[in-house]
């Protein structure tokens, strides 16, 4: 059984919350995929994973710095790992809309806690 969308299972984006993408987004070289593979500073494997996104804030129309949207817009953050024991934060945004449509319910991703590590200036 394929996963819900927030729009199917009547929930709206919470701030602090992760969620899963439920297909491949955008085109070409821009484009966020669904899945993919994650591999720990340990070594450890994380293949077919799936891209979590975690919102950071949901703001109101035509909220200066966001651009403008005639609803509300989710401002969201997704981790990719460059390279072997690094860790990039990348950012996006959705209308709301669109947002409910693109994901799930979702969970911590694996390469968060090396993030935080990472942030803390703690070995990987």
């Amino acid at each position: 059984m394929a996963p819900k969308s927030l729009a199917d299972s009547g929930n709206s984006p919470e701030k602090g919350s992760w969620y899963a993408l439920l297909s491949d987004h955008g085109d070409g070289v821009g484009m966020l995929t669904r899945s993919y593979h994650y591999t720990s500073p340990s070594g450890e494997e994380h293949p077919d994973s799936v891209r979590q996104l975690y919102v950071l804030e949901v703001v109101e129309p035509a909220t200066h710095g966001v651009g403008y949207s005639a609803e509300d817009t989710v401002l969201c953050m997704w981790l990719e790992s460059p390279s072997p024991g690094r860790i990039a934060v990348h950012h996006i945004s959705f209308p709301v809309s669109q947002f409910l449509e693109l994901v799930g319910e979702g969970e911590e991703p694996a390469e968060y806690a090396d993030l935080l590590a990472q942030q803390a200036g703690g070995d990987l």
